[in-house]
């Protein structure tokens, strides 16, 4: 899509997904789309998804052990 960006964050982490968007209605299906890419690995690993807000239109979506297999959190 234009005007959104996704990449990995790191070449070797499944694991985890950043995301950047230009524009504030974008960020939604951006991160839904990193949640599926995601989950995963959560399942691999029997956590859950934590979403981290790092500034205006940028997230990183990762599986993480702090959150309990099947649940994503938001932490901002």
């Amino acid at each position: 899509m234009p005007g959104k960006e996704e990449t990995k964050a790191g070449a070797c982490s499944a694991g985890m997904v950043e995301v950047r968007v230009r524009e504030a209605g974008q960020a939604r299906d951006a991160v839904a789309d990193a949640i599926l890419m995601v989950r995963e690995a959560a399942d691999r690993y029997s956590t859950g998804i934590m979403i981290t807000g790092l500034g205006e239109g940028w997230y990183v979506v990762r599986a993480h052990p702090a959150v309990p297999h099947g649940l994503v959190r938001e932490r901002k």
